[in-house]
Order: structure tokens, then sequence, then C-alpha cells
């Protein structure tokens, strides 16, 4: 039999490149993409990205994460100065929980069926009133002859210090609302684009010394040189300098623990839950807030009721 080559299907050398990385958990996603930013690894800058002005973008990146899983005890009070609010909103924006539990009715009906390959898919919630839509679907997948779920999530964008580690920590969280906090999970994720800028990517430094990691760099470097100014910028500064910035404000503080320590409240991550209850919810009740509001009131309720019967 001759071979031919189907027309339209050649590979392409193109200008496009695909940034194909693995890690084991989320965690270390997470710190080694923000270390790779600060000293601009070549494994993403040599092609298909771009740095200029204190702001890096890689493009089209798709990584494994063997096992979807950030430490319990990352402090995001500590490394951005966030609140239970912050979480309570990325709640609010992404997750329909009708959605939600539909599809964990789905996923259990098919355990139940024994199915082995299945791909169901649910479709971010997309609130935000600044338009962002950063996360858009995410795809639950198990595959014939494996025994680990599959999550592939697809980002329009994604912030690398403060979003990515939230957004990793929502999915984390949605896996065990559907399949149970037992259940090991994959996590796959295809970002359009991934991006820092050097005032966010500094707030790092509460993980390791950005100085030590941008050593990597030849010290004549473009990005090296801008990067260690606003450095110093931050580090030597003023509040004064900062305050009328709220984003520039925050790593400010993070970077200034001798002006703010007493400030920091703790935020960790084993404290942002996404739990699952047997109250029934009326099926106007979506949002994180509705529900958190709704199963306050119907507790406060079914305790008067119960001690109107103990009378």
């Amino acid at each position: 039999m001759s071979k031919t080559t189907l027309k339209g299907l050649e590979m392409f050398p193109g200008d496009e490149q695909i940034h194909s990385l693995e890690f084991s958990t989320s965690q270390e996603c997470w710190d080694k993409l923000n270390e790779a930013f600060i000293r601009m690894d070549p494994v993403l800058f040599d092609k298909g990205a771009i740095a200029n002005s204190g702001v890096a973008a890689v493009f089209n990146v798709f990584i494994k994460i063997r096992k979807a899983w950030v430490d319990p005890n990352f402090d995001y009070g500590r490394m951005f100065n966030y609140k239970e609010a912050k979480w309570t909103s990325l709640l609010n924006n992404y997750i329909d929980f009708n959605k939600l539990d539909l599809l964990r009715s789905k996923l259990r009906y098919l355990k139940n069926k024994y199915n082995q390959n299945y791909n169901i898919s649910y479709v971010f919630n997309n609130k935000h009133d600044n338009g962002k839509q950063c996360l858009l679907a995410a795809t639950f997948s198990r595959r014939f002859g494996d025994d680990i779920p599959v999550i592939t999530m697809v980002l329009r964008a994604s912030e690398i210090t403060k979003r990515l580690i939230f957004d990793l920590l929502l999915v984390q969280r949605m896996s065990e609302y559907v399949y149970g906090p037992d259940q090991s999970v994959q996590l796959n994720i295809f970002a359009t684009q991934m991006w820092g800028n050097i005032e966010t990517l500094l707030m790092y430094d509460t993980v390791k010394s950005v100085k030590k990691i941008i050593r990597a760099l030849p010290k004549e470097n473009p990005w090296r040189k801008i990067f260690m100014e606003k450095y110093h910028k931050f580090k030597d500064g003023d509040e004064k300098d900062f305050i009328n910035f709220k984003v520039f404000y925050r790593s400010f503080k993070v970077l200034r623990p001798d002006l703010y320590q007493d400030t920091y409240k703790h935020m960790y991550a084993k404290d942002c839950k996404l739990e699952y209850d047997d109250i029934e919810y009326p099926e106007n009740c979506i949002s994180f807030s509705q529900r958190k509001k709704y199963k306050r009131d119907y507790l406060k309720k079914l305790k008067k009721q119960q001690n109107e019967n103990l009378q």
C-alpha cells in the first residue's frame, strides 16, 4: 500500500508554539510557573511569548497536573492580603450550584452504571461585572482503563500569581464536591494566555527570595534591570507612593511586613470550602451567597421547631 499525505493534515511548522508542561501537583505548578516567569525561563520564553515594559505573557499553554492539590496551609491572606470575601466573590462569580448539583448527579449515576468513559462539561457562570471571564469551562472525564478522573479546564487568560492559585483551588473544590474528598483527580489546563506583571510577581517574595531567582539572568538583561528597579521601589518606598493605586498598594503591603505585620489576617486554603449538604434548595437559590443565607435561615427555623417540639 502506498503512503499518501492527506491534503490539509500536514504538520505545520509555523509561528504558533504550544507550551506543554507537566507538574505533580497544583501547588508545584503555581510555584514553578512563578519562578519561570521571574527568571524568563527559556522553556517558556524562547518562542511564543513576550516580555516588555514590566509585563510578560506566554501564549498557548497546556498543563498536565497529575494531582489537583493546593497546600491546605497556603495563606492567601499573607500572600495577597486577601480576605474571606474574595473567596465568596469567586464562588458567586463562577459557580451555579444548580448546574453543579446536576453534574454531581450525572457523574454518580454513571459511576453506578459502571460507565468507564464519559466527558461532561461545566460552563462557568461568569457573572463578572467587569467582563473578565477568565474561566470558560471544565470538562469532567473518565477514560477507558483509567481509575483517575480527569478535569480539563479552558481558560481565556490567567494571571499567574494572584489568580491562578485561586482558580486551581476552585477546581479542586469542585472536584471534591462532585467526586468526594477522597478521589484523586488529574487536572489538565489549556490557557490561551498566561501572564504576569512585575508588581504582582514581586509578591512571590513571600515564598522565596525573588532576588535569588532572578540571578539566573545576566545583570545587563533588560527584564532583570526593570524587575530590580521595581523591587527596590517597593522595598524602599513610602506608603504615599502607592496608596492611590489599588493593585500596587496591595503588593506594597504584602512586601512590607515591617509596616503591616499587625494587619495581616490569615486565610488558609483549607478554610476556603465548597461544601455539599443534603438541604433541598429552591431552584432560584443558585449562588454561594444565596445558599449560605438560605442554609442559615433554614437551620435557624429547624432549631426553632425542634425547641418547640421539646416543650
